[in-house]
């Protein structure tokens, strides 16, 4: 897998966790949308804005992530749930990139699997 199509792959990841912390379809006021994290990757890549755009948009998408796991800790999970969604949502907040951010996103979604409707 080239590097464009990992980024690309976990563009969607991203768009999966928002759709399920939410239980609902794309809404792009509340950031469900694989868009905002291609955004990061075009940033990345140069084809859009300047470089220094790319920690504000790695913000951008910290706060969505943040907002959407205070969703998902109120639901019933089990201690394990709670545990790694808990580990996790650290791990988003310490993201230092897109590549920590995907992967902190895709044990959110196994976290939350048992939910996995959206």
């Amino acid at each position: 897998m080239t590097r464009s199509q990992k980024q690309y792959s976990d563009s969607y990841l991203y768009e999966a966790f928002m759709k399920r912390a939410y239980r609902s379809d794309r809404n792009f006021s509340k950031g469900i949308d694989n868009g905002e994290f291609r955004l990061l990757e075009h940033i990345e890549n140069g084809h859009y804005g300047k470089k220094s755009d790319y920690p504000k948009q790695l913000q951008k998408l910290k706060n969505y992530l943040a907002k959407a796991v205070t969703l998902v800790q109120q639901w019933p999970l089990n201690a394990d749930e709670r545990q790694g969604i808990n580990r996790y949502a650290i791990s988003v907040h310490q993201a230092l990139d897109g590549d920590e951010l995907a992967a902190a996103i895709d044990h959110l979604l196994e976290a939350t699997q048992r939910f996995k409707e959206y």
